[in-house]
């Protein structure tokens, strides 16, 4: 049997891009938590964030705000307290992904003007 703390294998490339986001849910006790994360990495299904205190477990589903746009996301892996991991999630889209549009090239040098673009300006969005 193989090493039960092994992350899964990667299915798609993710970027690396620090955005902040909203992190919410109930934590492993059954407590409301909601905090302010950052993404190491995020991919057309998941993310990997860190800065995250809430306890949670493997197979919780969370929400993650990132602007306006809202997702559910199943936690995958959770960073073991004490290691280069402590404080960081790794996250599988539960429904469709919270980046809803096409990831910029890995060669694409300026990903602020991206994530303005598609996520950070959204006060002109009507409602």
């Amino acid at each position: 049997m193989g090493d039960m703390n092994a992350m899964p294998k990667r299915r798609e490339r993710r970027v690396t891009v620090p955005i902040t986001v909203r992190l919410w849910g109930l934590d492993r006790d059954g407590k409301v938590f909601s905090q302010n994360v950052k993404t190491l990495n995020i991919a057309t299904s998941g993310a990997r964030l860190f800065g995250v205190t809430a306890e949670l477990e493997r197979g919780f589903i969370v929400g993650l705000q990132c602007g306006n746009m809202r997702a559910r996301f199943m936690v995958v892996w959770v960073g073991e307290k004490g290691s280069s991991r402590e404080g960081q999630l790794g996250l599988r889209a539960a429904e469709n992904g919270i980046w809803s549009v096409a990831l910029p090239r890995a060669s694409d040098e300026d990903f602020s003007v991206w994530l303005t673009e598609n996520y950070l300006d959204n006060s002109e969005t009507s409602v």
